[in-house]
């Protein structure tokens, strides 16, 4: 029982940490280049995925017009998902790798369930966590995007929405329990900076060029193709990056795609990420 509480309290210890790291770091800017020689490597808790494979009710795709173990201390429920692309497919992506670009970025953003809205939780350090899976070109399509390149034509005008056909996010997201890197970062919007824990995959989702090119003929306000909506890189400065559990190789910062499915135990009533400390960790 005491080896049980000891390592109860070394996961508790080590994610306080990283919570702690957000009252600084947060408030430096958001998107960094990741460099896996860079980082602290920490071993935590499973990072659990609760509801995702569950459909939602209604699906909705929107052109805006504008360009729970884990870290966590508490759950965080699944708000959106958006997208970042470039002018080519060499530049494409928000955050970098190892100095370079990627063809495009996702971000599935969470917030957390204490402030029963995403609204609130913006208004806290701890309230918003960002989930990254960066892409990378194939030379097929990949099915898993046909619900939502199909449905782009009926947004191609700023401010539309279209309704899609109800759908998991696991249908396009591939989720991770270890070996991803986080750190925290701000995200300046029109009106106010808030602030972010950034948990990003290392395993890119597959794409085809001409599904990408599908995106860029997305109008912004002034009715002109959106052909970037990326935010420019910002400098690391002394931000701690984390690699979480390394599992798979590492001579290189991202995986290759992958090939199969994660096969994932789903309990919970509403798509959430739940960090807890029955686990045991070195």
């Amino acid at each position: 029982m005491k080896k049980a509480v000891d390592v109860y309290k070394k996961n508790i210890n080590k994610v306080k940490f990283i919570q702690q790291l957000g009252e600084e770091d947060a408030k430096l800017e958001s998107p960094i280049d990741l460099n896996m020689s860079k980082m602290l490597v920490m071993k935590l808790n499973s990072l659990k995925w609760h509801n995702h494979e569950v459909p939602p009710k209604k699906l909705k795709l929107t052109n805006t017009g504008q360009t729970a173990d884990g870290p966590f201390l508490g759950n965080y429920v699944f708000s959106q998902i958006h997208f970042h692309w470039g002018p080519t497919n060499m530049k494409g992506s928000e955050h970098t790798v190892d100095n370079g670009s990627l063809p495009m970025e996702l971000h599935a953003v969470h917030f957390k369930s204490d402030y029963l809205t995403q609204e609130v939780a913006l208004r806290n350090t701890d309230g918003i966590a960002i989930l990254v899976y960066f892409f990378k070109l194939q030379s097929t399509a990949n099915p898993l995007l046909d619900g939502i390149i199909k449905a782009l034509p009926f947004i191609q005008n700023p401010r539309t929405s279209t309704r899609l056909i109800p759908q998991s996010i696991t249908t396009i997201l591939r989720p991770f329990t270890n070996d991803y890197f986080v750190y925290w970062g701000s995200i300046l919007t029109l009106h106010s900076s808030h602030s972010a824990l950034w948990l990003i995959s290392r395993e890119p989702i597959g794409i085809s060029m001409e599904q990408i090119a599908d995106f860029r003929n997305i109008n912004d306000l002034n009715h002109e193709p959106i052909l970037s909506n990326c935010r420019p890189l910002q400098d690391r400065q002394n931000r701690t990056v984390i690699h979480v559990s390394p599992s798979g190789s590492r001579y290189a910062t991202l995986l290759p795609i992958p090939r199969e499915p994660a096969p994932l135990t789903f309990t919970q009533s509403e798509s959430k990420l739940e960090t807890s400390n029955n686990r045991t960790v070195n």
